[in-house]
């Protein structure tokens, strides 16, 4: 009798040791399992960042391979793989001069002068005043002005960023960014301001 209860005892204990290990086994691999799937969903995202205006000196501060910046989160937003840059021209519209009115007594003295001439006269006025009117264009038409160095422009920036998939965007960390976002995007030491264009 003694002897079947020690071994009874002992199957009680055993099967407790069993089931902590079986549970602590189970913990670790729900565990791993669970962090791994985590880590796989973290991929690589091509984003593309357009600015639609900013002084063109502010793209000679930036190279490619600069890290980015999200200037209001501080996460780290991809490092700049490219950029394109197109200057803004401003075309000034030259001003329009009204045609000067003839005057009367010009017109009164060409009468009277026409009246007493003879044909030979007539043609050679003809000429003189097809020469005047010319003239007469040539400077009432104003120069046109040379079109202005560009100071500001546009840019496109493109980034490659690990992130993880969310329901309508990426993650970075715990922000959520958008197609059509607007954020103020650092490179280097140069801020810009930009939107979300794409995302890939």
């Amino acid at each position: 009798m003694l002897q079947k209860k020690i071994i009874w005892k002992l199957n009680i204990i055993d099967l407790l040791l069993i089931v902590i290990i079986l549970l602590s086994i189970l913990a670790l691999i729900y565990k791993s399992v669970s962090g791994s799937g985590d880590e796989s969903e973290y991929r690589e995202y091509t984003l593309s960042y357009v600015c639609e205006s900013a002084p063109i000196r502010l793209f000679d501060t930036i190279n490619q391979g600069e890290l980015c910046i999200d200037g209001a989160t501080g996460d780290e937003v991809g490092e700049l793989t490219d950029f394109e840059v197109t200057p803004i021209f401003e075309y000034v519209p030259l001003p329009e001069t009204p045609e000067p009115a003839p005057d009367r007594e010009d017109e009164e003295e060409i009468s009277e002068n026409s009246d007493d001439d003879n044909a030979d006269d007539e043609n050679t006025e003809d000429s003189e005043n097809g020469d005047d009117e010319e003239l007469r264009v040539k400077k009432n038409t104003p120069a046109p002005k040379p079109t202005p160095e560009p100071t500001r422009a546009k840019a496109v920036f493109t980034t490659t960023v690990e992130a993880a998939k969310a329901e309508h965007g990426i993650r970075i960390n715990k922000n959520v960014y958008l197609i059509g976002q607007s954020m103020q995007l650092v490179i280097g030491n140069t801020v810009f301001d930009v939107y979300i264009s794409d995302m890939q």
